[in-house]
């Protein structure tokens, strides 16, 4: 019974997954071929591009020894690294690669002869130059390769515009944001993101934006730290020089332990007994800071005694003092009451007095009164 309860199950499970009018639908809807490429080419565009830069920087710094031309160089590489990967990283695709053209776009304007920054790297300038055009006309391809005609023609204008209205006026590179120009020209009805893609691609994109600021955040630590040490003076080379003179000094002092190791003993027996005079100085001058320590919290301890017995002592006689006025102020309240009592005594006998000879007399002034008026009718009626 058993089994066959099992192969009926089975049958209908089968016949379920069979049936094409039963499927199981996700909310998902995955990013467009189009958004797919433009992610990934967009990515794959920004690491050759600082990679590009760095190592234009690299040649300019290792050709020219002025320190103001490493420090744009520094500057230059820093700043395309960190802005390419922010364009490159931004949650929309196409803005995405807008942002990414934009970013070469207007370095090749600050840059080119006319510029802000048509002599920032000195007699290397050429090489720059160079280099800004054609990751300018990559970039171009690029989105050419990935838009629609009618769409790159939008692309082209807005970087154009955005390029002339927003220049670059120094290796800062500040810019206003590229997705909120963008909505504000297309208008506010226009989506930026049609989806997010479905879980495998979120994924994917949470892994490549992980491993993108993975590998430039060692890049952009150790060149800011450069930068730090050539604003305040220590260069590469000067920093290397430093070194190398203090190679010397220990080189020497080796020698010298070496040829005379009688006058190295001499220095060391030296610094030993002035250490060790520093070191009793040290002791002693801690042993009387210790003990003035000990005199003032002994005095201290003295006058914190001597002060709560004053006040112990004056809250005694205080404490008599109160005692006092109470035993005097108990007594006048006896004395009070007692005489009020024996007044009141007095009054309520006299009363008690007044009352029972009320009582008593009044049934014989009645008699006298009624006898006196019967002998009266009595009179009067024997006449």
């Amino acid at each position: 019974m058993r089994t066959r309860c099992r192969s009926l199950v089975a049958a209908l499970l089968l016949g379920l997954t069979g049936c094409s009018l039963v499927s199981l639908k996700s909310p998902e809807r995955p990013l467009s071929t189009r958004d797919l490429n433009a992610r990934i080419l967009t990515r794959e565009f920004s690491a050759e591009f600082t990679v590009a830069v760095e190592q234009c920087a690299d040649d300019i710094a290792a050709r020219d020894p002025d320190p103001q031309i490493r420090r744009n160089a520094l500057r230059w590489k820093i700043i395309v690294t960190d802005q390419s990967e922010r364009a490159a990283l931004q949650l929309a695709p196409s803005i995405a690669l807008l942002d990414t053209w934009s970013l070469a776009a207007g370095m090749k304007a600050f840059l080119s002869p006319g510029g802000p920054g048509e002599a920032i790297f000195g007699r290397e300038q050429p090489s720059a130059v160079a280099l800004a055009n054609h990751w300018d006309a990559a970039a171009q391809a690029l989105a050419q390769q990935l838009l629609e005609p009618r769409d790159f023609a939008r692309y082209a204008q807005f970087v154009h515009d955005y390029t002339s209205e927003h220049p670059y006026v120094s290796l800062k590179f500040v810019r206003p944001s590229v997705a909120q120009l963008w909505l504000q020209r297309t208008g506010a009805g226009t989506p930026l993101l049609d989806s997010l893609g479905t879980v495998p691609q979120a994924l994917a994109d949470t892994a490549d934006r992980m491993q993108m600021m993975a590998a430039s955040l060692p890049s952009q630590s150790v060149w800011r730290t450069q930068l730090a040490l050539e604003r305040s003076g220590l260069s590469g080379p000067d920093l290397h020089a430093a070194l190398l003179r203090l190679d010397g000094r220990l080189a020497e002092m080796s020698a010298l332990a070496g040829n005379s190791p009688e006058l190295v003993r001499q220095s060391l027996g030296d610094i030993r007994h002035t250490l060790l005079e520093v070191v009793g100085r040290l002791d002693t001058s801690s042993a009387a800071t210790l003990q003035t320590l000990h005199s003032e919290r002994s005095a201290l301890s003295a006058t914190i005694s001597s002060e709560r017995a004053a006040v112990l002592s004056a809250a005694d006689v205080q404490r008599k003092a109160l005692m006092a006025d109470a035993a005097t102020l108990a007594r006048q309240v006896v004395s009070a009451s007692a005489t009020e009592l024996r007044r009141l005594v007095l009054e309520l006998g006299v009363l008690a007095i007044l009352l029972a000879l009320l009582v008593l007399g009044l049934p014989f002034a009645a008699g006298y009164f009624v006898g006196r008026a019967a002998r009266a009718r009595s009179r009067t009626t024997g006449t």
